[in-house]
């Protein structure tokens, strides 16, 4: 079996930081389709080797990371409102809003990315959401432990006016499942 290091370094490989994007494009692509992690280690961690860079703002406000990894994230640390990404705990409600971006640069709306118990790709699990928009054929229904109800309804407030927003990522331990700005979200009953 890998020891954490181990693991951990699998992630900076280039190889595998490839892997890691073509995942979560995938992921953007079909909201709510739940990505198996490609490589060893915490998804939502894994994902910000992938994303991020010198230039790239992050914010960790309830410190997640492990100072370890700064270095090697090489991220420009800011307050959760001016960053691009923002790494949190899901069980937690939201206290604070994000950048939202502004109808010049709509980009510039963050990406959280939210760690959860288990995503199910059903509706099992403590929250039911239900899912339609692009990318999506059909409503589908997807099940998340460990996320606060609240964050869904902010996350609903913060796109209603599109195209400002924020994207969302929902990461468990096996994987994670995109939930872009444009797809519409309902906590149980139908989309």
């Amino acid at each position: 079996m890998k020891n954490e290091m181990t693991m951990l370094d699998d992630i900076w490989h280039p190889a595998s930081q490839q892997r890691l994007f073509r995942s979560l494009l995938d992921a953007y692509s079909y909201p709510g389709r739940i990505q198996r992690c490609p490589v060893q280690g915490d998804p939502g961690l894994a994902l910000l080797s992938a994303l991020l860079d010198g230039q790239t703002t992050l914010s960790d406000p309830q410190d997640l990371l492990p100072e370890s990894v700064w270095p090697q994230l090489e991220a420009q640390r800011v307050p959760y409102d001016l960053a691009a990404f923002i790494l949190l705990e899901g069980r937690r409600a939201p206290e604070m809003a994000p950048n939202l971006g502004t109808l010049e640069a709509p980009e510039h709306g963050a990406t959280l990315l939210l760690r959860v118990a288990e995503l199910h790709a059903d509706d099992a699990g403590e929250l039911r959401l239900q899912l339609s928009g692009p990318g999506i054929r059909q409503p589908i229904s997807i099940g998340v432990d460990g996320l606060h109800a609240d964050w869904i309804s902010a996350r609903n407030d913060w796109v209603s006016d599109f195209p400002l927003g924020i994207e969302l990522v929902l990461c468990d331990a096996q994987g994670f499942v995109a939930l872009p700005r444009t797809t519409y979200i309902k906590i149980g009953g139908a989309a």
